[in-house]
């Protein structure tokens, strides 16, 4: 029989194996970098590790790693499930690839949140370091209460044995790999989760419409409003002087249609949310739609992401009236302005931007309100230059930018708020950098 102090030197060993498995994880390319999934997954083995089942609750794991208020409202608030979803399909990637080696496989079964530590290699847990790990086949039986060997076996039944017992471990596992469905691999983190719940919901249309960059040079050149009559009907098309091709014979700037790269570049990450969220059939009601093709049906009972202000997406101007901050670009003088109609203590009333004008600040503008045309959510995103897309990906991309904004919009029963949050950057060719939140509105 084993002594106390025997068993405590294996119990501590198999700790010290199972944490060195995690840190194997954590550090994995397919983990190094996604800083949520590593928070959930240390949490999970070492309350598990450690015997504390009942911090194991998607409460107590939503306010201990996610910073979710006490008694937040899980059914609405789901970040606890969507990444554990994440956790376990990185898991079977992992341990599909570079972990395929390893001693122990670590598993968080459906269903809870409890993680399971599984020895792959014989030895390599229940030993204790110190101890040489022998061949299992050589080693001498010994029946309880008596200290007599048994005679070891021949050679050559020792190889069978061992033959069997190995065909019996890896063809299961072969066949279990080879016939199991290859996990998808969900994107890493976009932006706040709550945010796209309330943006991408089942049975609703959300569309996703970039700015249109044609307009707003039409609007340059012409020196001529447009509004969102004239651009829905395109009865402005028909009043082009300057901005028609000199040959006469190509069709007018107007006509074009033309999408600014920030755009762009905002709009391939947007339609990666529902596989984000792990929902990929939310995918079947996600459109993208060209700013002048939108009609005025399209913005009833769905839900719209709009990019751009009125010069480059006139729909803007249908949410205008629900905002605090109203971006307008003067096309006489060049100069771009966010007029905050409400401004909070230590806020601007005014924020100018003139391109002319070296080492200004340009503005980003971030505002969620309800759809007025009926039910849904509308995401606004506008600047004060078509370059200042790229704050909002700033914002965005960026956790330490979009945590206060949602917990400031977010109540304690895990509603999320119509918010304005007004960004600055600072302008350079290609993009913008060092993007800050400078005012904060909830509603």
């Amino acid at each position: 029989m084993a002594s106390k102090s025997t068993i405590a030197d294996e119990t501590s060993a198999e700790l010290t194996a199972m944490r060195l498995e995690l840190e194997r994880v954590r550090n994995s390319r397919a983990f190094a970098k996604s800083h949520r999934l590593c928070a959930l997954l240390i949490y999970i083995c070492e309350n598990s590790l450690q015997g504390r089942f009942n911090e194991l609750t998607e409460q107590h794991i939503g306010m201990n790693v996610f910073g979710r208020p006490a008694g937040y409202n899980s059914a609405d608030d789901t970040i606890v499930r969507g990444t554990a979803r994440h956790l376990r399909e990185r898991l079977a990637l992992y341990y599909q690839d570079e972990g395929k080696d390893d001693p122990l496989q670590i598993t968080v079964p459906k269903g809870g949140y409890l993680a399971h530590f599984e020895v792959l290699s014989q030895g390599a847990v229940s030993a204790s370091p110190a101890e040489p790990i022998s061949d299992p086949v050589e080693r001498h039986s010994m029946s309880e209460g008596s200290r007599e060997m048994s005679a070891p076996w021949p050679r050559s039944a020792r190889i069978a044995v061992a033959g069997c017992a190995l065909l019996a471990v890896v063809l299961p596992a072969l066949v279990f790999l080879l016939s199991r469905p290859r996990p998808r691999v969900y994107p890493e983190s976009f932006g706040p989760e709550i945010l796209w719940r309330a943006l991408f919901t089942p049975g609703r249309k959300t569309l996703i419409v970039p700015g249109d960059a044609s307009l707003d040079a039409y609007v340059a050149w012409e020196q001529r409003e447009v509004s969102l009559a004239d651009y829905t009907n395109q009865s402005y098309q028909q009043q082009v002087t300057v901005s028609r091709p000199p040959s006469h014979l190509d069709v007018p700037l107007s006509v074009r249609s033309v999408t600014p790269m920030a755009d762009l570049r905002l709009v391939s990450e947007l339609v990666r949310v529902p596989e984000f969220l792990g929902e990929p059939q939310l995918e079947e009601w996600t459109e993208i739609c060209y700013a002048r093709d939108l009609v005025v049906a399209d913005t009833h009972d769905n839900n719209l992401i709009l990019i751009g202000s009125e010069t480059f997406n006139p729909w803007v101007t249908l949410y205008q009236p629900l905002l605090d901050f109203y971006v307008h670009w003067d096309y006489k003088t060049d100069i771009y302005t966010v007029i905050n109609r409400a401004p909070h203590p230590g806020e601007q009333k005014v924020y100018e931007y003139d391109r002319r004008i070296p080492g200004l600040k340009a503005y980003t503008l971030i505002a969620l309100v309800n759809n007025t045309q009926g039910p849904g959510r509308v995401l606004l995103i506008e600047g004060t230059s078509m370059g200042t897309t790229y704050g909002a990906m700033n914002f965005l991309t960026n956790e330490a930018l979009w945590r206060p904004v949602m917990e400031a919009a977010v109540d304690r029963n895990g509603q999320l708020h119509n918010f304005e949050a007004l960004l600055s950057n600072e302008f350079i060719r290609g993009g913008v950098s060092n993007t800050q939140l400078v005012a904060l509105h909830v509603h």
